[in-house]
């Protein structure tokens, strides 16, 4: 199943990145498309070149739990004394990248 790209809109969904040495932090979404993701954390990557990210999301009613595995862009420590980080999916499921395609195509 091939799917398109959607618009890259806001999004506010929670959920955990595991990183590479073990350590699991707290994140929440700041903005999302079916290809890149960008998401603010207290900690960053700390070196981690393959990330395991999970995000409770909700759609009209509708509750997913989307689980990827992401490759790192960008780790920038922001004016709100964050980690502003944008991942790209290395690997999703159909299902889940279609989930966030109705999510974004409804916000856009």
């Amino acid at each position: 199943m091939s799917i398109s790209h959607s618009p890259y809109v806001r999004c506010f969904w929670t959920g955990t990145l595991y990183l590479t040495n073990g350590r699991a932090m707290p994140i929440h979404c700041t903005h999302i498309s079916t290809q890149i993701i960008e998401v603010e954390a207290a900690e960053g990557l700390q070196g981690s070149k393959l990330v395991k990210l999970e995000l409770k999301a909700i759609h009209e009613g509708k509750i997913a739990t989307i689980k990827a595995l992401c490759d790192p862009q960008l780790d920038v420590f922001n004016e709100h004394n964050k980690h502003y980080i944008k991942l790209s999916y290395h690997t999703i499921s159909d299902k889940d990248r279609e989930f966030i395609k109705e999510f974004a195509d409804a916000h856009s």
